[in-house]
């Protein structure tokens, strides 16, 4: 009776290991996308790049609401990947009352709708090791278990 509820307590355990994404927090990860990106450089009339400055991204399809939020770099370049077609605007504007609003019109996304080029493990494999995984370590305890039981009925 004991082994079964030792069995039942490790299928537990491993179904928590096999779960442990979604019981207690995701993971993070990064790519490099092929998306196209839109490039700009934000200066003053003097020549002074608009360093650090803040910039906000609005898409064709929502004027009121910003597609993206930021700052310029210290050369002050920005840039934004757009996600449908249209005139997109870009404003970068200073404390002082200072701003620029740059005009896009994307006519093409062709390059956007590349897939990602992600050299991870196909999707859905890393499940199927850590099921693996967990199956093994259970088994593996379990045959521990017999086998000492095993030896302390043999003395």
């Amino acid at each position: 009776m004991k082994m079964k509820k030792f069995l039942i307590g490790l299928i537990l355990i491993g179904l928590i290991f096999f779960y442990e994404s979604e019981i207690f927090a995701h993971g993070v990860g990064y790519r490099q996308s092929n998306f196209r990106a839109i490039p700009l450089e934000f200066f003053y009339s003097t020549g002074e790049k608009m360093s650090y400055r803040e910039a906000k991204v609005f898409s064709p399809k929502d004027s009121k609401f910003a597609a993206q939020t930021g700052r310029t770099d210290e050369e002050g370049r920005f840039a934004f990947i757009p996600d449908c077609v249209g005139e997109w605007r870009v404003i970068v504007r200073d404390e002082e009352g200072h701003q620029c609003e740059a005009k896009i019109n994307v006519d093409n996304l062709s390059a956007n709708e590349l897939e990602f080029d992600n050299n991870n493990l196909p999707q859905g494999f890393e499940i199927f090791i850590r099921a693996l995984l967990g199956v093994s370590l259970i088994f593996n305890l379990a045959l521990i278990i017999k086998i000492r039981k095993r030896n302390q009925n043999a003395h």
